[in-house]
């Protein structure tokens, strides 16, 4: 035992000196909600490839938040998905690579930890486009970071989206509001101003109205799927690398021809 560890061992006990095994990393993060307040016995779970969470592996490293929200994970110097739970909380999932925590927690680290994780109260989100009934061709759904917010460089063509200032609000328009409705133009173009509440949409969280009904998602690959609908999904390539969302309305003959025009 060296000299650091012996007075280590005086001043703590000897748990100041058990080291980590060979090639892991220690992440030391915060979880809360979007008021800001510690949400205790969160729980964050580690997937490494061929692992997903809907195909966990046996006993994934998984690791729970104390009663201050911090939680200390380990992880291998792999490519992850982290899965992060807290009872009556909407799920988060992000990749991160080489072992380091994603960088969305990463770019809120502190003197105090190495990033904090931001979780939203269920229930899901939902947000409804309105478009005119006569409406046919693309619907771009363009994605601009609120106030404190911003897309963070992560390689040549990706970028993350991550606060960019401590003081950054996750409440998106009202604490506690799941319902939001946004008007397309008459070129099909919203606008619209997002946290990660609303960055994180997935499709069955998204739907299309005119003024008549909700336009139902349409499948390419059904050959009963023909008439006037939504076409595509939320393309999360489109999310990190265009911060866009691209669908389109219109009937299927409508969507083959705007796809040979591209």
């Amino acid at each position: 035992m060296n000299m650091l560890c012996s007075f280590l061992v005086l001043l703590f006990g000897a748990a100041a000196c058990i080291s980590l095994p060979t090639g892991l990393k220690q992440h030391r993060l915060r979880v809360v909600d979007e008021s800001g307040a510690h949400l205790a016995a969160a729980a964050v779970t580690l997937h490494y490839f061929p692992s997903s969470p809907e195909a966990p592996e046996p006993n994934p490293p998984r690791a729970t938040a104390d009663a201050q929200g911090v939680v200390i994970v380990r992880s291998k110097a792999e490519p992850a998905i982290w899965q992060v739970q807290a009872p009556g909380y909407i799920e988060q999932r992000l990749a991160s690579s080489k072992g380091e925590a994603p960088p969305r927690y990463a770019a809120t680290a502190t003197e105090e930890v190495d990033g904090v994780i931001h979780l939203y109260r269920m229930p899901m989100p939902a947000l409804t486009i309105q478009m005119d009934e006569a409406y046919t061709g693309p619907l771009t759904i363009n994605l601009h970071p609120a106030p404190g917010f911003d897309f963070l460089l992560v390689d040549e063509i990706s970028t993350v989206f991550a606060a960019v200032d401590p003081q950054a609000n996750y409440i998106q328009e009202a604490s506690g509001r799941r319902a939001f409705t946004a008007t397309a133009s008459t070129e099909g173009q919203v606008d619209l101003l997002v946290t990660p509440l609303l960055f994180d949409i997935q499709t069955h969280q998204l739907q299309v109205a005119d003024d008549t009904d909700v336009l139902p998602f349409r499948d390419i690959a059904n050959p009963q799927d023909t008439a006037r609908g939504v076409w595509g999904i939320v393309n999360e390539d489109d999310k990190r690398i265009h911060h866009q969302i691209r669908l389109f309305v219109g009937t299927l003959d409508d969507y083959l021809r705007a796809l040979k025009t591209e």
